[in-house]
């Protein structure tokens, strides 16, 4: 997804979810902080109504012991800068639980939800790990070992548009499906503006964005990405009763 220049461009396609058009959004604050640049390769035409996306991460280029890089699947409220936006999310470097944090920086982080809540500028935003199912605590984000191949991974992005809920989750690769899925908590409060939601893959990189930046490059792999849009929950009700007073009615 990173090309070899490091410039920020996506390399590839996304087979069969229609056009895509490339943001590459560097504003101040926009993904995480002042310290991320962030590349976004998106559906031409925002969603509305419920949809679940799903994509593999891969592989990875450049420098595997950048700093805090993040990649997943993407949904913002709109392409301007410092938008609302709600991702399901890897990180890599020393975000990587496989990779120790050098002296001062943060703990690493999970396997997660994360976003920006509204558009009122700003750093930082919210983080929901994904609790894994099997054990009940947060999964452990080894996707990106240090010195070893990726982890393949799979990545979930659900949306609700009956309470405007995102929720995020996370499956090993199981010879090129997802294995058991684990799930965030759901987040109900990302403000929009009633247009919907673009969709798409992104990567962040903490610092600069160019091959040999300050803090590492760390480019991310993806395939299989996949929208799927979904019936309402209230829908699902209503089909429901109708079944249940045809029966009733027999």
């Amino acid at each position: 997804a990173q090309d070899a220049a490091g410039t920020g461009s996506f390399t590839g396609d996304i087979t069969g979810v229609g056009p895509v058009t490339l943001n590459d959004d560097t504003a101040v604050g926009d993904f995480w902080n002042g310290g991320d640049t962030f590349s976004y390769l998106h559906e031409a035409n925002q969603r509305t109504g419920n949809f679940t996306a799903t994509v593999r991460v891969v592989g990875q280029t450049g420098d595997a012991a950048g700093r805090w890089g993040k990649a997943g699947i993407v949904a913002r409220a709109s392409l301007a800068p410092q938008a609302s936006n709600a991702s399901a999310q890897v990180a890599s470097g020393t975000g990587s639980q496989l990779l120790a944090p050098s002296a001062g920086d943060h703990s690493p982080v999970p396997i997660r939800l994360a976003g920006r809540q509204n558009g009122s500028g700003g750093e930082g935003g919210f983080e929901i790990g994904i609790v894994d199912a099997g054990t009940g605590v947060e999964s452990v984000n080894n996707v990106f070992p240090e010195g070893a191949a990726v982890n393949a991974t799979w990545l979930s992005l659900s949306y609700n548009a009956d309470n405007n809920g995102f929720i995020a989750g996370y499956a090993p690769d199981n010879g090129g499906v997802p294995g058991p899925w684990s799930y965030s908590a759901e987040k109900t409060d990302v403000a929009n503006d009633g247009d919907g939601w673009y969709v798409g893959i992104g990567y962040s990189a903490h610092n600069s964005m160019t091959v040999g930046g300050a803090q590492g490059q760390h480019g991310v792999t993806f395939d299989r990405f996949a929208v799927v849009p979904e019936p309402s929950t209230s829908l699902l009700s209503l089909l429901g009763l109708g079944a249940f007073l045809m029966r009733r009615r027999r």
